[in-house]
């Protein structure tokens, strides 16, 4: 019997609805996991997410869609890290994780990729912002990061500011694993070679902001 449209799409379908209640499930165990910051398991799962949603994009836009770009992979990598930056710190400490939340109570916004807060959302404690690469502002990108981690201090002086990128673009100086993470370097046969810089140097970080936050109060 000849099939119609929808059968022939709904293995595609089913399989999309069910990501969310796996994404559920990855969630609830991370809130419960005994993360390891001396070790780099959370890059490394940052890796194998990115990884697959470029299989998936990159496979689906040259080799069926005959697209002539690839899917920006800019909100995904956003939503990765998130996932682990909120199961890791949430469970530690009396705090929120989220994102593209406006740090301002007036006037403009200043909604930074993700930003960690006081759970009154009083007090900003952290703030990272994430990057796939340098993106169409190039050479000037270290600049636009060094005024936004000015806005950002002007309103919250004692809050940590942080950059990711998936491929490195900074420079190895003191700001590196202290400031400024790259976690690979790019190399256009997909041979990409990883940095000495991890997710959890930064986590690391914002770590030391908050405890020193809670002690102070």
């Amino acid at each position: 019997m000849e099939s119609d449209l929808k059968t022939i799409d709904n293995a595609f379908i089913a399989h999309y609805r069910k990501l969310i209640d796996i994404q559920k499930d990855v969630f609830n165990e991370c809130k419960e996991y005994n993360f390891n910051l001396n070790s780099i398991e959370i890059t490394q799962a940052v890796h194998d997410r990115m990884s697959a949603f470029w299989d998936f994009h990159v496979g689906n836009a040259k080799q069926i869609l005959d697209r002539k770009i690839n899917t920006g992979g800019s909100d995904f990598f956003t939503e990765t890290c998130l996932l682990f930056l909120k199961a890791y710190f949430e469970q530690k400490y009396d705090v929120i994780v989220t994102s593209e939340k406006s740090i301002l109570k007036k006037g403009n916004s200043l909604r930074p990729d993700i930003s960690i807060w006081t759970k009154d959302y009083e007090e900003v404690l952290a703030v990272i912002e994430l990057k796939i690469n340098n993106g169409w502002k190039g050479k000037n990108i270290m600049t636009h990061l060094q005024e936004r981690e000015e806005n950002i201090k002007h309103y919250y002086p004692n809050s940590y500011f942080g950059v990711i990128a998936f491929w490195n673009f900074f420079e190895i100086n003191s700001d590196w694993k202290n400031k400024y993470v790259g976690l690979y370097k790019y190399d256009r046969h997909d041979r990409h070679e990883k940095t000495n810089g991890y997710v959890e140097d930064i986590m690391k970080n914002i770590e030391l902001t908050i405890q020193q936050h809670f002690i102070q109060k």
